[in-house]
Parts: structure tokens; sequence; C-alpha cells
């Protein structure tokens, strides 16, 4: 899995509007697909696609945002069987994906300027991540203030994440009262989960069915290697609470001392970093998370690139409807652009199948499957159009996926 590098692009993340709804299906001529593909590349920001001015709805290439994808009609994407005349079909909703992220802090004495673009600017990175449609929830373990007045090593999380005076926000927002050293951030993670003080234990403000996704900021190295780390977290009870070494359910970002414009991992260390931080850079490695600077002076692209990087990879998660559990077959996607008519996208067979399926779809398990998840370049388009919405056509026969 690739690890997201700091060269993405910030632009501010758009609604997503997930309503994954059931709606009657007869015998009416089918939706035309989405047409244009493309999209950011989620590496590099790189840009594809047919031209579009995003500002004129009467411009006859649609809505689109940076050559993502247009909304025009296409051949593309028929799903619906012609055989079956008719189906029934109920309404209900689906749950939005759901992100539980932990932020862990180094504030030894060399953090100070660290820790205040951290406060400055984490309200701004939980707003992009609900902004996305996600079900978020956010923990902070670092040495706490007492008052927004008090100065120091300390960090007060200011409203509306935070709660007035540095107090907690339950249950969107816990801040777990801990001291956090150069070298220690992964053992605390592990030690303060599941521990005896109340004060410190975090497990309890975690959700069963939440992905995962860890911060940590720090100039230093990890006492604790990623190899290490990963296996005992793993292990934590319940059990699946973080998935499995085949089917991690955590990404892990890294601010540590990379030097920006080199590769992960290099040896060289950016100017005021005492350690590049490398085990924490395995990590993200081994979970598709980014590595960017804790040398920069200013944060907010270095927040938004990770509110980025997890919404294009949880954003476009969706459960499958209980109605769908009869048979799953009977399920085709459609999206619903601002101002446009229903495009029914394409369903693959897997995530290998997407680079030659424009605007498509596929299950997390063909036959029980749990999510509907939607290719990554559909993903991105559909996030760059604000109001789209997501349906499910569940009962129609459908044709095979590709």
């Amino acid at each position: 899995m690739r690890t997201l590098r700091s060269s993405l692009r910030s632009p501010t993340l758009p609604i997503l509007s997930l309503l994954l709804a059931l709606a009657a299906c007869g015998g009416e001529t089918p939706s035309p697909g989405l047409a244009g593909g493309g999209g950011r590349d989620a590496a590099g920001g790189g840009e594809a696609g047919g031209p579009g001015d995003p500002n004129d709805p009467n411009d006859p290439n649609g809505p689109s945002l940076d050559g993502g994808i247009v909304a025009t009609p296409s051949d593309a994407g028929d799903e619906f069987d012609a055989a079956e005349p008719t189906c029934a079909a109920t309404v209900a909703q689906v749950e939005k994906a759901k992100v539980d992220i932990v932020f862990i802090i180094d504030n030894s004495g060399s953090m100070g300027a660290e820790m205040t673009q951290v406060k400055t600017n984490v309200n701004a990175f939980a707003q992009s991540i609900g902004r996305t449609g996600l079900d978020y929830r956010v923990i902070m373990i670092v040495a706490k203030a007492s008052s927004p007045a008090q100065t120091g090593l300390v960090l007060c999380v200011p409203p509306p994440l935070g709660g007035p005076n540095c107090t907690d926000n339950l249950p969107t927002f816990r801040h777990v009262n801990q001291s956090v050293a150069s070298t220690n951030a992964l053992s605390l993670l592990l030690s303060t989960y599941d521990s005896t003080n109340a004060a410190l234990s975090w497990r309890g403000n975690l959700r069963q069915d939440s992905y995962k996704v860890f911060v940590v900021v720090t100039d230093d190295q990890s006492s604790v290697t990623a190899q290490a780390f990963d296996t005992q977290l793993l292990a934590k009870q319940p059990a699946g609470m973080f998935g499995t070494a085949a089917s991690r359910r955590y990404i892990f970002h890294t601010i540590a001392g990379w030097q920006d414009g080199t590769p992960v991992l290099s040896a060289t260390k950016c100017s005021s970093a005492v350690n590049t931080g490398s085990r924490y850079q395995e990590l993200s490695q081994l979970t598709g998370g980014i590595v960017d600077s804790v040398c920069k002076t200013d944060y907010s692209g270095v927040l938004a690139n990770i509110a980025q990087g997890t919404a294009q990879r949880l954003a476009c998660e969706l459960s499958v409807p209980t109605q769908a559990n009869a048979d799953p077959t009977k399920v085709a996607v459609q999206v619903t652009p601002p101002g446009a008519a229903a495009r029914t996208l394409t369903r693959v067979l897997d995530a290998s199948r997407c680079a030659a399926n424009p605007d498509s779809w596929y299950y997390d398990d063909n036959t029980s499957p749990t999510k509907i998840l939607l290719c990554s370049d559909t993903c991105t388009a559909v996030n760059a159009l604000q109001g789209t919405t997501i349906e499910a056509l569940v009962g129609c026969a459908t044709n095979p996926p590709r």
C-alpha cells in the first residue's frame, strides 16, 4: 500500500452527502453512467479527465472539479438486467462510516512551537473530516492545560472540538492528560489504551466498528519498533478492534523528522528535528498513512493533508443495507450530481478492476458483503461535487460484475 506524502494538495474538502437509499425500480430506461472518470491522484495531486466549468450549470460538460468526473450522459455503467421488468423495494438510510482519530503529541522541551501549531489547526482538521460525512471522534493524548491562559508544554484544545476552559467535549472529543516524552509515544499508546487508571484509558472512547486513525507528532524516534507496535496493537481486546494482520482497521499518520522532498525512510532529517522518526514512518508505510515534516512552521497544510488522506480512504466506504442481504447480486449503485440526472455506476469484482472500469464500485466480500466501496477515482470525483447523493437500488436483477 502506498504511503501518502505531503505533496498532496490541500483543497477545502467538499460535503459528501452519504445518502444510501432503497428506491423503487421498474421497467423504465436505466439511468446512464457517469462519464469522464479521472479525478485527483491520491498520492501526488495529479489531475485527469475532461474539461468543464464547475461554476457554470449550462456548461455542456457539466460540473467537475479539476477534471474530475464530468456529469454528462454515457452508455457506461448500465447495470440493470432488462430481462427483469419489475421489482419491489423499500426505502432505508445507511449508516455513515465511523472514524476514531487518536493524536499523540510529544510535549518534551523542544516541541513548544509544534504543540501551538496543532492547537491552532486541529479545529479546522476536525471540521474538514466532518464535512466529508464521516462520523468522527477525536482523542488527544498529551499534557493538558488547566485553563486557556496556562503557558508551557501543555495543550488546550479550544471549542468547538474541545469544551470550554480546556475540558473534554464528549463524545466527540476526549483529552487524555498524559505527558509524552521524546521516545515513548508508541509505548504510551499501548499502555494507556486499557490502563487500569480510568483517567488515562481511552479504550472506552473507541467504537468497535470504527476505523482507527493515529497521528503522531514528534521530533524524535520511538523506543518501540514498528513491528512490535503493530503486533501488540492487533492483539488488543476486544478482538478485531484494530483489525488483523491480513486486514488492518487502522491508519498511522506521521508528523516527524522526515525531510520534505526526500523519499520516505530517507536518512536525512529536517532542520529542527532530533531524529527522522523512521519507526513511525514504517508504520505509515505499513498502513498507507501520510508522512509529513514536523519542522514546518505552519501546520494548516499538514493537517489538511491528513484530513484529505483520511477522507480518501474512508469517506466512500458505505454499509450494505440489510435488505440487500437476501441477494447482494440485486444491488445497483447510482449517484446524482447536483442539478443533474442520476447515473448508475458499474459494479466490478474487486479493487483490481477499478482502473479498467471508470465510475465503478465493489463489495468488500462478494459472497457476504458488509461494505459498498467506491473505487478511488469515483470516490474522489463524488467528493468533488458538493450535494451529490449516493443511492442503492435493491431488488432488481443486475448485470454480473466486471
